[in-house]
């Protein structure tokens, strides 16, 4: 796995909990920071003005007010806190940041991802918390679509 990569990842808090009682959870990985942020900007605005069932003037204005943000916080987790509080009800991002930081970071996403990481990968004596070697960095990737569909976050 490339150390560029990074990850949006996000759960739908609205309808399809309501319909159909169950998480759903995306995880996008994209190549490097500038597609992240691009994503955020594009194909993550849209996907949320979709669920808000919002307007073509509507969704312009969100994707300046996430512009703004995005310009305002430019540290992944700060920007994420504020996309959140735009989108409750709709959609949460659950991680928004660099591999590496899945990999090595102490915030509880990552520390809980690896936990489940080193709990189904492991060889049952390693720390929770022990941050996953780049070479692995493929095998946390593989784990993460089982951890979202598994554990609370």
């Amino acid at each position: 796995m490339d150390n560029k990569a990074w990850a949006l990842c996000f759960l739908d808090e609205g309808v399809a909990l309501s319909v159909i009682s169950r998480k759903e959870t995306r995880c996008q990985w994209l190549q490097d920071e500038e597609h992240a942020y691009e994503c955020l900007l594009n194909d993550y605005v849209h996907y949320v003005a979709e669920l808000g069932e919002l307007d073509s003037e509507q969704t312009a204005a969100a994707k300046e007010r996430f512009a703004l943000l995005m310009e305002q916080y430019p540290e992944p987790e700060a920007l994420t806190e504020y996309i959140n509080d735009l989108t409750v009800g709709l959609t949460r991002i659950l991680w928004f940041g660099p591999l590496s930081a899945l990999a090595e970071d102490y915030s509880d996403f990552p520390l809980a991802l690896r936990a489940y990481y080193w709990q189904e990968y492991g060889e049952g004596d390693e720390d929770p918390v022990t941050p996953v070697i780049e070479d692995d960095w493929i095998y946390l990737v593989e784990s993460m679509e089982d951890f979202l569909l598994q554990d609370d976050y």
